[in-house]
């Protein structure tokens, strides 16, 4: 059914019952409509605006990969989801307690001459830890052997007196035919061997300095990623 259009004399009718606004009560609803909704739209952006901008804080790109910085209770995690590093079709997740880009721990080394199996040996005075450089080594050794692809990772003492008393592994950089990682108090540093590239010497200052052995695990992505 057509709509019908009211003549003036009706529409002045209607006004006088009440049941058609005057023009200006329409418009100044309309008005109020249009605050109403740039209200609630400014209500989103003073609360959406800071949280994007704090979540891109957050991201960056560092040694070829994402990261992301998390909050957690009583630190922060900086967290990345990368490919496998030997090509597997898998994604491997790794936390560092140290923001990378701010970790100074100097290196000396190319950080991509790996070989299949390996070792993590441990100096005795490391091995008497019980701090941080304790839990660190095993976030080193699943690097290693999934994010990596090294495989097998074995615990291997330094000191061949230790070996002969507990039967663990003996490992240094003499030990040629395997990937080794030499853990050991001292400067902090990340160094590769001269004489044989597949063995890196990772230097501590004490039982709770792990950014030594994250920045040799930044330094391993890095290499990686850029030959990729």
């Amino acid at each position: 059914m057509a709509k019908k259009n009211l003549s003036n004399a009706e529409k002045e009718e209607l006004k006088a019952e009440g049941e058609l606004p005057s023009k200006s009560v329409r418009r100044r609803e309309d008005i109020q409509l249009i605050w109403f909704f740039v209200i609630v739209a400014l209500v989103f952006a003073s609360v959406l605006v800071p949280y994007f901008y704090s979540q891109n804080l957050r991201s960056f790109s560092y040694a070829g990969v994402d990261w992301v910085e998390e909050e957690y209770d009583q630190f922060d995690i900086y967290h990345s989801e990368f490919p496998a590093l030997n090509g597997e079709n898998y994604k491997y997740n790794i936390f560092l307690r140290n923001d990378p880009r701010e970790n100074n721990v100097p290196t000396d080394g190319n950080f991509e001459d790996f070989k299949v199996g390996g070792f993590v040996s441990i100096s005795p005075e490391v091995d008497l830890c019980r701090g941080d450089v304790s839990r660190v080594m095993l976030d080193l050794g699943s690097f290693l052997e999934l994010g990596l692809g090294v495989q097998e990772i074995s615990a291997a003492t330094s000191s061949f007196e230790v070996h002969n008393e507990t039967g663990r592994a003996y490992a240094t950089c003499s030990t040629k035919y395997r990937t080794v990682i030499m853990i050991e108090k001292g400067e902090p540093s990340v160094v590769q061997s001269r004489h044989n590239p597949s063995c890196y010497t990772i230097r501590v200052r004490d039982c709770d300095d792990i950014e030594p052995v994250e920045k040799f695990i930044t330094e391993v992505i890095r290499a990686f990623r850029e030959n990729e």
